[in-house]
């Protein structure tokens, strides 16, 4: 089957999206977002491949929603095996941003750290002790910095496991 024209595309699309009462027009319009010429061709293309993923399962068709030959596809647990087998871009992506958030993280804890020594230090040097204080202030605002980062790309991350 990803030999066939545009499966690459519409994997894309179904890597990308939550499939809840799709018809093969909303599947295409996502397609052609992808830079896909808009003829008929390539319609019919994406509406084999809607098809033949539907008669092996990874695709349900909701006979409640389907009326006038206007057929809707949602999408069903084994879309989740083929994600697992075709979506290598955005699992990719994800464990980057990822290892991204854990060197935050750990930047998080060393600062932290960092501040607990430096507190002692103010009373082992209390001459340099606004010196200190300043340094800690800087390290503070880095903490806080990066405590911003860490929840955006929670956020982020979030947000793309629901795609």
């Amino acid at each position: 089957m990803q030999n066939l024209p545009l499966f690459r595309e519409l994997s894309s699309v179904l890597c990308s999206y939550k499939i809840e009462s799709w018809q093969t027009k909303d599947f295409w319009e996502k397609v052609k977002l992808l830079n896909v010429s808009d003829n008929n061709i390539n319609y019919q293309s994406v509406y084999r491949l809607i098809v033949r993923l539907a008669n092996e399962g990874y695709l349900d068709i909701d006979f409640e929603k389907s009326k006038y030959n206007l057929t809707k596809y949602n999408e069903n647990n084994k879309l989740q095996e083929f994600r697992s087998a075709f979506c290598f871009g955005s699992l990719t992506i994800l464990k980057k941003i990822s290892s991204e958030k854990l060197k935050f993280e750990s930047e998080l804890i060393y600062l932290e750290e960092e501040i607990d020594v430096l507190e002692e230090l103010k009373d082992q040097f209390p001459d340099i002790q606004t010196k200190i204080e300043q340094l800690i202030d800087l390290k503070i605002h880095r903490i806080k910095c990066l405590e911003i980062k860490v929840r955006a790309i929670i956020s982020l991350i979030n947000y793309l496991s629901k795609s």
